[in-house]
């Protein structure tokens, strides 16, 4: 069995000024931004059935009161990394959630939207039609009578 290499990041930490309401929700409302991007990983980018009131909000917001807001997204952030063979490790996962919560929100979020829009694109993707299935004639042999 081949082993699955591991890639980049297609979104980049630094670039979480944009889009700006993904930003501003991640400064201002992370909790909401933390439980949309749950809710797309778990649910393989389905998106129906979500509240922005859900149980993964009121989780980080519930640790973010005793000062642990970052454990939640830490512990996301391994789990996109796993789900979509990226690169990383637990230290940088922790670094990231710590130092910049809003940035690694945003990252999380983007990362985890295009992963599941490429899956969608690439499933619902058809190949080409190239005419009609065409089968070639067998040769007849005559058939040997056997006394």
């Amino acid at each position: 069995m081949a082993a699955i290499q591991n890639r980049e990041w297609h979104h980049s930490g630094s670039s979480c000024c944009s889009p700006i309401g993904s930003c501003c929700l991640a400064w201002w409302c992370p909790c909401i931004s933390y439980g949309r991007t749950h809710h797309r990983v778990k649910f393989d980018g389905n998106m129906s059935g979500y509240s922005c009131c859900n149980g993964s909000c009121c989780g980080f917001t519930a640790l973010g009161c005793l000062g642990l807001s970052f454990i939640l997204p830490m512990i996301q952030r391994g789990d996109i990394r796993a789900k979509y063979h990226l690169n990383g490790n637990g230290c940088k996962d922790c670094l990231c959630a710590c130092c910049c919560q809003p940035c690694d929100l945003v990252q999380q979020e983007k990362e985890s939207k295009f992963h599941e829009d490429e899956k969608t694109r690439l499933v619902s993707q058809q190949p080409p039609k190239n005419g009609a299935m065409q089968y070639q004639q067998q040769p007849q042999y005559p058939q040997q009578a056997h006394y």
